[in-house]
């Protein structure tokens, strides 16, 4: 009877003896602080990682920005447009290989994207309620880089350029809009807005077909040709391949001959000069020239000669 009657002391029961007669509830309690302490974890690590990516992103794209800035380059001018002078802007971007060119102020503004890549232009006119592409011969703008330039802005203003007309070619907008434009350009796009998209169709003279084009230069007289010449002479600069080109010799830098055949400066001009083009609407009806068009718009962009246009790119004029 005694050996029945043993008992276990309660002093001397052990971790393992206790546990048994424990509910199921303290157990899930003695768990929960850990899984909590893991998923706090885990957040600080999500947090953490989350903000080296946004501070990287933020690094690439300053740096991204940045890099584009330094193959945009922007050129201011002046010019008479029927005797009325005119402020214009050309921009030059080589990374997305394009110009862009602003003529005109307010309700008189013209402007023109010209996008070498796929050899399209876009117009737009302020106020209008079209936009107009024609096709273009496509190019590849030389990737020049910026050479301890200060500013990657510059001024023709200081005089003023005429501005040269094809009297003998008209644009005339297509009769209906563009259906499809999936092969244009973001640039142009940006351009063109919600506006409706017309083709431009060259237009020529009889008599213009059978004349060839002038050519933009004009001969000085005389007395301006030496005082010009003085000027260039008192102003030389060894380093500007323009300078070296008027004084005859030969510089490093060899300008593609084909630069001034896709239309992106003058090979043989000595002086920028403004080439004007009318965008007509059609008329409608019977078709006989020059009575098929009406409402005409000027829209003009600056040609600058091949040896000055990268020397303003490389900052030495």
């Amino acid at each position: 009877m005694a050996g029945n009657s043993e008992k276990v002391p309660i002093a001397s029961a052990g971790p393992e003896d206790l546990q048994q007669f424990m509910p199921p509830a303290y157990s899930a309690v003695a768990v929960k602080p850990a899984t909590t302490g893991r998923l706090l974890k885990a957040g600080i690590a999500v947090l953490i990682a989350g903000a080296v990516l946004l501070l990287l992103g933020a690094v690439g794209a300053f740096y991204f920005w940045n890099n584009n800035e330094k193959h945009v380059y922007n050129v201011h001018y002046s010019m008479s447009i029927n005797g009325k002078v005119e402020e214009g802007t050309m921009e030059i971007d080589t990374a997305n290989n394009m110009e862009r060119f602003s003529t005109g102020s307010g309700a008189d503004e013209a402007v023109e994207v010209h996008d070498f890549e796929i050899g399209i232009t876009g117009i737009r006119f302020s106020g209008g309620e079209k936009c107009y592409i024609k096709a273009e011969v496509k190019a590849r703008l030389p990737d020049v880089e910026a050479l301890n330039k200060d500013s990657m802005t510059f001024n023709l203003e200081d005089e003023v350029m005429p501005a040269k007309f094809e009297d003998r070619l008209i644009w005339v907008a297509a009769g209906n809009p563009l259906s499809d434009s999936a092969f244009l350009s973001n640039k142009i796009k940006d351009l063109c807005g919600d506006l409706p998209i017309f083709w431009l169709r060259p237009t020529y003279s009889p008599s213009g077909q059978r004349k060839r084009r002038a050519a933009p230069r004009q001969r000085q007289p005389a007395t301006g040709a030496g005082e010009e010449e003085e000027d260039v002479e008192a102003e030389f600069n060894p380093e500007n391949p323009y300078q070296r080109g008027l004084q005859g010799e030969e510089g490093n830098m060899n300008i593609d001959p084909m630069l001034d055949h896709q239309g992106v400066c003058c090979h043989e001009c000595r002086r920028s000069y403004t080439h004007c083009q009318r965008i007509c609407e059609p008329l409608g009806g019977y078709h006989p020239w020059p009575y098929h068009y009406q409402g005409c718009r000027v829209a003009c962009r600056v040609i600058m000669p091949c040896n000055w246009w990268v020397a303003r790119i490389l900052g030495l004029v």
